[in-house]
């Protein structure tokens, strides 16, 4: 299944191709090697009425964080 990402402000980042239905609370990593935390989930996107949109929020890579 395809989704339109969006950010916390509803602002679009880009789509994401699927597998498996997708819930809140999932992570992933979209194509671009970003690692995302879905928040929110609409089936009817005002943005596209054929895609579902999720509201997702970046993971920072702890591997990177100074210790």
């Amino acid at each position: 299944m395809q989704y339109l990402l969006m950010d916390a402000h509803q602002r679009f980042i880009g789509t994401f191709q699927a597998k498996q239905p997708i819930a809140i609370g999932d992570t992933f990593q979209s194509p671009t090697a970003q690692t995302y935390t879905v928040v929110g989930l609409n089936l009817s996107s005002r943005h596209n009425s054929q895609l579902p949109s999720l509201t997702v929020i970046p993971v920072k890579d702890s591997s990177l964080q100074a210790s």
